[in-house]
């Protein structure tokens, strides 16, 4: 069984009946408060090596740099993808159905394996087309990658 798992930021948590129940996870299913902050979301996922789904893409985005900024020399802190969703559930509900066999990095299919293992991010459109992109990684395995 593939590891990858989801975390659903409190925004886009009506849209946990849309992903694969077995490995979705709300804030609420793993301990976090209702207002948790979107830093405490990300070293939760961080933890939990869970791809962060939301629908607050810039404020994620922003977080994650900063989560990364803390790495230390052989301290790993990269994460594990972010999934950015439109902001309506009716928009979720229709470009959730058939996103996994829509995904292409870099001009070939790809799945959420490795959106997961590559740490990607995926902003889906209005439209259901995703745009994915690769997220920064850490100090460390920047460093490990270019030996």
């Amino acid at each position: 069984m593939e590891p990858y798992r989801f975390l659903l930021d409190r925004d886009v948590s009506r849209a946990a009946s849309l992903f694969p129940a077995r490995r979705t996870r709300t804030v609420a299913d793993v301990g976090l408060p209702e207002n948790a902050k979107d830093a405490a979301i990300v070293e939760k996922a961080w933890e939990l090596e869970t791809i962060i789904v939301t629908s607050n893409g810039d404020d994620f985005l922003r977080e994650t740099r900063k989560f990364l900024r803390s790495t230390k020399k052989k301290d790993c802190h990269d994460l594990f993808g972010l999934v950015i969703l439109p902001n309506k559930y009716e928009i979720q509900k229709r470009t959730l159905d058939e996103l996994g066999s829509r995904l292409r990095f870099r001009n070939r299919g790809i799945g959420w394996n490795e959106v997961w293992r590559k740490n990607l991010c995926v902003r889906v459109k209005a439209t259901g087309n995703p745009e994915v992109t690769q997220l920064p990684r850490c100090f460390y395995c920047n460093k490990a990658d270019s030996t």
